[in-house]
């Protein structure tokens, strides 16, 4: 029997992160090289991504970044084609880029174009990356896809409808794909983070306390320690570092019989 240390080693194999520039794109793709993996690091960002590619080497790692904008399928499919052909396999991925959306509150606030943003980055690019990928995925030994939704993909988030339904339809893509893939040993899950601190984050807060009636973008941190000590259980924020965790996980040889499967790291939002 092999230990845990053994299961979750990621050596030589090849990991696709998407919003790697930053937030828990970039921890993912940290985390997953300090496995051992191989990770291409896309992002619209590419300064961003080159920072967190020299970092990854910089501890040892092997890390490679690719300007995309995953919302855009053409520019998917030749980045992932790129991937494949310097490493010579794809084995993992994560769909990690994400925005969020203006609020509603009324919902008729938001504007097609609300519709349009937040449907083509949080749903959208998932398929397409997925499409692109999947025939390397077929050919590895442990395929792996995680999609990182949110908890306001499993309880409505009334302050920004696209961004929740479009999280929601994530959750349904992913059991779509694991029922479809589920023959094939790829496993697809998909991880709901809870209240983490990140540059999402941060826009998101500024853009309720302006809502609310507040001009200071400083006080996006108090609505969102507001957030955490009114709907967390365990009274705590959340890490990118908790999310980056089990995102290897479930990359890894220990989760080899887990697929469909929603986890939330949200410290009991979702109880």
């Amino acid at each position: 029997m092999r230990s845990l240390s053994q299961l979750i080693e990621l050596g030589g194999r090849v990991a696709v992160v998407t919003g790697a520039g930053a937030g828990l794109g970039q921890a993912i793709a940290q985390c997953l090289a300090l496995q051992g993996a191989r990770v291409a690091l896309l992002d619209r960002n590419i300064e961003a991504a080159n920072v967190v590619s020299e970092a990854i080497r910089k501890n040892g790692g092997e890390g490679v970044a690719y300007a995309c904008d995953v919302a855009q399928q053409t520019q998917v499919e030749q980045v992932v084609k790129a991937v494949a052909q310097r490493f010579g396999r794809i084995d993992m991925v994560v769909n990690s880029a994400g925005v969020t959306s203006p609020p509603g509150m009324p919902f008729t606030n938001n504007t097609e174009a609300d519709w349009d943003r937040a449907l083509a980055v949080n749903l959208k690019a998932a398929f397409f990356v997925c499409k692109a990928a999947t025939p390397w995925l077929l050919k590895s030994p442990q395929p792996r896809v995680v999609n990182i939704s949110s908890i306001t993909g499993v309880i409505s988030a009334a302050y920004m409808p696209p961004y929740s339904v479009s999280k929601a339809a994530l959750i349904s893509l992913t059991k779509v794909l694991a029922r479809e893939l589920a023959p094939q040993r790829v496993a697809v899950n998909a991880i709901c983070p809870g209240f983490i601190w990140t540059p999402l984050w941060e826009d998101l807060g500024k853009t309720m306390a302006k809502h609310a009636g507040t001009s200071h973008g400083e006080d996006a941190e108090e609505v969102f320690d507001a957030r955490v000590r009114l709907h967390v259980p365990m009274q705590r924020p959340q890490t990118l570092e908790d999310v980056a965790a089990m995102a290897v996980f479930l990359c890894s040889d220990a989760a080899a019989n887990v697929t469909g499967q929603v986890i939330g790291v949200d410290g009991g939002v979702t109880i």
